[in-house]
C-alpha cells in the first residue's frame, strides 16, 4: 500500500498505496470521500476537511505479539481528530502499510499475530484501546497482503477482521481494508471478509512503474474484479493516486516543475490529472461506493487541486442534456451536456469541446446526434441515436468538428428485464451485483431460453438489440427470434468478462417490421449471465450506413464481424472468422504499436501474456475490409 520509508527519507520509494474512505458521506450522491493523511508530513493546517468524508491516518504498526507501537506525531493525530470532528469528518487509523520496519511488503507481523486465538484477540484489545486514547471513528487495516494458502484464502485474515468487525462494529465503530487492485493479490482474500468490512479500499495504482501505473482502465477492471467475487458496489471505493510514477513525484512537485494540471504526462512521468481524477470519480459514484485518495498531503491548495475536482464531480448532480460527449473511449476523461440545438466548432469550443476530440458519447432515448467532419454541418457524418462507448468502430474517433442534437422522430427504445420472461426453459434467478440491482437470469446452458411476450415494435425498420451480460470464462452464443423461433433475427457472441457479476453490454442490429411479437433469447451455445435487453430504434440514415457496410464488408456465407475470445484476456486470444488472408495488428490505448501487422493469419492463439493490464485495439485487415475491436488485458 502506502510506503513508510516515505516517512524516514522524505522520498517515496514503493508507494503501492490505498486510499481510505468512510460509511457514510455528505456529498451529493452520498458517496465517500477517503483521504489518507501521514504522520511524517507535519500539516494538520493544510487539509481541506471540508472537502472529505473520512480521514485515514497513516500508520499505526502492529507488533508479533498483537500489541501496536506508539504512533508517531501523535500530536498531528490529535489536531486531525480535533479540525475533522468539528466539520463532521470521521477518523480512522491506519494499521500497517507496505513496510512495517521490516522491509518492503514483508508481512510477517501480521502473519505471526493472526495465526494464533490469543494473537488475534490481543490486537483486537489493543486497536480498541488505540481507537478510545485518541477518539477515533474506526480502524483501517492495510495488511499488504494476505496470501493464498494451498490456492484458498489466507484463514488466519478472515479470522482477524471476523473478530475486528465483532469487537468494532459492536461499539459502533468502522472497518475497512486496504486491498490490491488485481487478483494475483487478491486471491489471500476470502469473500466472507466482505461481510465483516464497512468497505475495502482498492489500491487502483501501481500497476506498473510507467503508463499503466494508474489508468483509467486499471481503475474499471479493479472494480470489476471485486465486484465480480461478490463485493457489493456500495463496499468498493475506488483509490486514485496523488502522485506519478515511475519518479514518485508528488502532484504537487510535478506541478511545481510545469506539468499541465489537466494531462497524465510529464518529463518521463505518469500521474493522473484533472481530467482522469474526474473521470475515475464518474466511475466511483457509479460502480462502486466512492473515491479513496493516497495521499491528500501530496495535493496542492489551488485551483488545480485533485481533491477539489473530485470534491465538485461528485457534489455535482446529474445533467439532464440529452447528449453528453466524452473525451475518451469508454464514457472516460472530460464530460460534457449538450441540449438540443446545432454547434459549430467555435460554439463547441465555447462549451469546452475541443476539435477533433470526441470519443464516446451518451444519448437518452428520444435523441440523437449527428457528427460532422467539418465546421457547418459539412463533410462526412455519422448518426448516434444511442450510447457508442468508442467511435472508432465508425472510423469516426477523434473527427468531430461540428455536430447537431434533436429529437429522434423514430426514438422508440425499450428496455426489458431479463427475468420478465413469460416462460423459460432450464434457467434460473439471482442476486444481481449491476447497476439498479434486483436479479438477473443465470445458469444458461446451451439449449435454454427466455420468452418475452407481446413486445410492440411500432415501424419497420433497423433496431438496435442490447444484452447486459456476464460471463466466468469463454462465454457462448445467444440468438433473437420472434414467435417461438420460427425467424432469427440475429446473433451474437458473448466473450468473458472475468466473473458472473463483472457485467458488460453487447449489441448487434436487426431488421424487423413493424407488428406485435413474442421474442425469444435463445442460448445456441450456454455459459453467460443476462440482466436486461434494450430494442432502440435506428435512424434511417443509420439502418443505411449498416446496409451499405454489411453489403460492403460480407458475402452471402460471411459472418459481418470477427469474434475474439477471450475478451477480456489473461494470456492468449483467438479470432473466428469466415474471412480470408487476415492480418493482425494491436495498439495501445495511447495509440502505440505493441503487435506488428502479422503474416496471414490462420486462426492459432496469439501470446499477449507480455502486456500488461488495460485497454487496446485489434485492427483485423482482410479481404472484407478493416474491422477495429476493443480488448481488455485483465
Amino acid at each position: 500500500m502506502k510506503n513508510y520509508l516515505f516517512r524516514r527519507a522524505g522520498l517515496c520509494s514503493r508507494l503501492t498505496l490505498v486510499l481510505l474512505f468512510s460509511a457514510l458521506v455528505v456529498t451529493g450522491y452520498g458517496q465517500r470521500i477517503v483521504g489518507y493523511t501521514t504522520s511524517w508530513v507535519n500539516n494538520a493546517n493544510q487539509i481541506d476537511y471540508a472537502k472529505l468524508t473520512h480521514i485515514n491516518y497513516s500508520f499505526a504498526l502492529p507488533t508479533a505479539s498483537g500489541g501496536l507501537e506508539p504512533v508517531s506525531n501523535p500530536a498531528k493525530l490529535n489536531s486531525v481528530v480535533s479540525q475533522a470532528h468539528s466539520q463532521g469528518v470521521k477518523v480512522l487509523i491506519a494499521i500497517g502499510g507496505w513496510d512495517l520496519g521490516d522491509g518492503g511488503g514483508n508481512d510477517s507481523r501480521f502473519e505471526v499475530l493472526a495465526s494464533t486465538a490469543a494473537g488475534r484477540n490481543n490486537f483486537v484489545n489493543s486497536v480498541i484501546s488505540f481507537i478510545q486514547q485518541y477518539n477515533l471513528d474506526g480502524a483501517d487495516i492495510d495488511w499488504e497482503f494476505p496470501d493464498a494458502v494451498n490456492g484458498n484464502p489466507d484463514p488466519n485474515f478472515t479470522a482477524l477482521m471476523s473478530a475486528l468487525s465483532s469487537a468494532l462494529h459492536s461499539r459502533g465503530l468502522l472497518l475497512t481494508a486496504a486491498v490490491n487492485a488485481s487478483a494475483w493479490a487478491g486471491a489471500g482474500i476470502s469473500s466472507e471478509v466482505f461481510q465483516h468490512v464497512d468497505w475495502l479500499n482498492i489500491m487502483a495504482y501501481d500497476g506498473d512503474a510507467g503508463a499503466g501505473h494508474s489508468p483509467y482502465s486499471y481503475a474499471e477492471s479493479a472494480l470489476n474484479y471485486w465486484k465480480g467475487r461478490g463485493l457489493p458496489a456500495n463496499k468498493a471505493v475506488l483509490g486514485v493516486p496523488f502522485y506519478a510514477r515511475p519518479s514518485w513525484n508528488t502532484y504537487s512537485t510535478l506541478l511545481a516543475q510545469g506539468a499541465d494540471p489537466y494531462a497524465d504526462y510529464f518529463n518521463g512521468d505518469y500521474y493522473n490529472g484533472i481530467n482522469t481524477i474526474k473521470a475515475k470519480t464518474n466511475l466511483g459514484v457509479q460502480q462502486g461506493g466512492g473515491i479513496m485518495i493516497w495521499s491528500i498531503d501530496h495535493d496542492v491548495q489551488n485551483q488545480y487541486s485533485l481533491l477539489t475536482a473530485i470534491y465538485e464531480e461528485m457534489d455535482t448532480p446529474p445533467q439532464n442534456d440529452p447528449v453528453t460527449v466524452y473525451k475518451h473511449c469508454d464514457f472516460a476523461g472530460q464530460a460534457v451536456g449538450l441540449p438540443t440545438g446545432s454547434y459549430t466548432l467555435a460554439q463547441l469550443q465555447a462549451r469546452g469541446v475541443v476539435d477533433n476530440d470526441i470519443s464516446s458519447v451518451k444519448v437518452q432515448s428520444g435523441y440523437k446526434i449527428t457528427f460532422y467532419a467539418s465546421d457547418n454541418f459539412s463533410g462526412t457524418s455519422v448518426v448516434k441515436t444511442a450510447d457508442d462507448n468508442c467511435l472508432v468502430d465508425d472510423s469516426f474517433n477523434d473527427a468531430a468538428t461540428s455536430v447537431i442534437v434533436s429529437q429522434n422522430s423514430g426514438g422508440f427504445s425499450q428496455t426489458i428485464q431479463a427475468e420478465s420472461y413469460s416462460n423459460m426453459s432450464g434457467v434460473q434467478l439471482e442476486g444481481t451485483s449491476d447497476a439498479g440491482g434486483g436479479q438477473n437470469v443465470g445458469w444458461i446452458d446451451t439449449g435454454d431460453w427466455m420468452a418475452y411476450s407481446n413486445i410492440n415494435i411500432p415501424t419497420s425498420g433497423t433496431y438496435l438489440i442490447e444484452y447486459r451480460v456476464a460471463s466466468q470464462n469463454g462465454g457462448g452464443v445467444l440468438s433473437l427470434d420472434i414467435n417461438a423461433g420460427a425467424t432469427v433475427l440475429g446473433t451474437r457472441s458473448i466473450g468473458s468478462t472475468g466473473g458472473w457479476q463483472n457485467w458488460t453490454t453487447v449489441s448487434h442490429t436487426v431488421n424487423i417490421n413493424a407488428g406485435t411479437y413474442n421474442f425469444g433469447i435463445y442460448a445456441q451455445t450456454g455459459g453467460w449471465n443476462i440482466n436486461w435487453w434494450k430494442i432502440t430504434r435506428q435512424s434511417s440514415a443509420t439502418g443505411a450506413r449498416i446496409a451499405q457496410d454489411n453489403k460492403n464488408k460480407i458475402a452471402d456465407n460471411q459472418i459481418v464481424s470477427n469474434v475474439i475470445y477471450p475478451n477480456p484476456f489473461s494470456n492468449t486470444i483467438q479470432v473466428q472468422t469466415k474471412g480470408q488472408n487476415m492480418r493482425i495488428t494491436i495498439n495501445d490505448a495511447l495509440g502505440h504499436e505493441v503487435i506488428p501487422p502479422t503474416e496471414v493469419y490462420s486462426g492459432e492463439a496469439i501470446d499477449l501474456s507480455h502486456l500488461k493490464q488495460g485497454l487496446y485495439f485489434i485492427r483485423i485487415d482482410s479481404e472484407e475490409g478493416p474491422e477495429i475491436q476493443r480488448l481488455i488485458k485483465q
